[in-house]
């Protein structure tokens, strides 16, 4: 059994039908049947019909009837479901998700009204819950980020292992410099461990080291730091390594509104990173597998200002220094991106100051 429906112009076989009218299509293949129905709502027309077969007004009003509940469940069904392809890049449809964004900021406030003057060329800060923007400068400026790189490095990591899952280091990985936590070729890391070597110490080799060890290796891991991009909305960002060096006839960049969707992501689908990324000190012991780690923070925020948890610094020469930070006071949970900055740890705290102002906390 079949239904279809559409508008139609009059048949020519229905010569008293001289509106455009909506026909319906039923019954089975081949022995379709036709209703008109005119644009003033009046009963349905019946076509002309097979001889020896009479369709009585009951079975008419039955099919509009059935007609009208299904055009109108049709209808509230498509006003309550948002269509899917409106949450997901294109890349998912090429039968894999890796991260989803049902969140975007509010309306950018841009006067930002006895705000601090700040060197960086960009700044985005934002209440993670709400989504009120607390102050923007430049935040759609496509920048080079330097290891901020490396939140979504983790990101990327932490779709495919588990914090336990144990990770080898290759020859590759163990050679990358500078700002590295001296990994040996062969050793064996928990994913975790090397997770306190990328937030505290901004470590390239472990970068490296969990960018190898997916299935297709590095350049899969590097594809999927793309895909997982475009997926939370991130349109000015292009990742080409894990670390965030600077390649000789490659660019990379992203924006500060972007680092902030990606930072935002990795603290609320992966809360765990959160107590990694504020943790100032840690001690890894000798095991059988790997030598002892002594790790310490490069945020001196975590010591110096109060609320701060994380979450990520960068440098290069191109980029300049860039920070990550994650605050919380009272009610409020801030995170705030600044990009090149000529004092990031400075800069970062009138801005925080400034946002807690904003938000009734100072």
């Amino acid at each position: 059994m079949f239904l279809h429906w559409k508008t139609a112009p009059p048949a020519s076989k229905n010569p008293g039908l001289k509106k455009p009218v909506i026909r319906v299509i039923y019954g089975e293949p081949g022995q379709a049947r036709h209703l008109f129905f005119n644009s003033a709502g009046s009963s349905p027309v019946p076509e002309e019909k097979p001889s020896g077969r009479r369709h009585s007004f009951a079975k008419i009003i039955y099919l509009v009837l059935g007609l009208t509940i299904f055009a109108g469940g049709g209808y509230f069904l498509g006003k309550q479901q948002v269509p899917q392809k409106q949450l997901f890049s294109p890349a998912v449809w090429e039968g894999r998700v890796l991260g989803m964004n049902l969140w975007y900021p509010g309306t950018v406030n841009r006067g930002n009204s006895l705000a601090p003057d700040i060197t960086a060329k960009a700044a985005y800060f934002v209440d993670i819950d709400s989504g009120q923007v607390l102050y923007q400068k430049n935040a759609d400026v496509k920048l080079p980020i330097a290891s901020l790189t490396k939140i979504m490095t983790v990101t990327v990591t932490l779709a495919h292992h588990k914090f336990s899952d144990t990770i080898q280091v290759s020859n590759f990985a163990a050679s990358i410099e500078p700002d590295h936590m001296g990994l040996i070729p062969g050793e064996k890391l928990l994913v975790e461990e090397l997770l306190y070597g990328v937030f505290l110490s901004s470590a390239n080799d472990a970068a490296e080291a969990l960018a190898e060890n997916i299935p297709g290796g590095r350049s899969k891991f590097i594809s999927e730091m793309n895909e997982i991009s475009l997926q939370l909305g991130m349109n000015d960002t292009k990742f080409i390594n894990p670390t965030g060096l600077e390649e000789d006839g490659k660019t990379q960049y992203s924006t500060a509104l972007d680092v902030a969707l990606m930072s935002r992501y990795l603290v609320k689908q992966y809360p765990e990173v959160t107590q990694i990324s504020r943790t100032y000190h840690v001690y890894l012991p000798p095991t059988s597998t790997h030598q002892a780690y002594d790790l310490y923070s490069g945020i001196n925020l975590l010591t110096t200002y109060p609320g701060v948890i994380g979450l990520k610094i960068g440098y290069t020469p191109e980029a300049g220094l860039t920070i990550v930070t994650l605050a919380k006071r009272g009610s409020h949970e801030v995170l705030g991106v600044i990009l090149n900055s000529d004092d990031r740890r400075q800069e970062a705290r009138e801005l925080l100051d400034y946002s807690f102002k904003k938000l009734g906390e100072i």
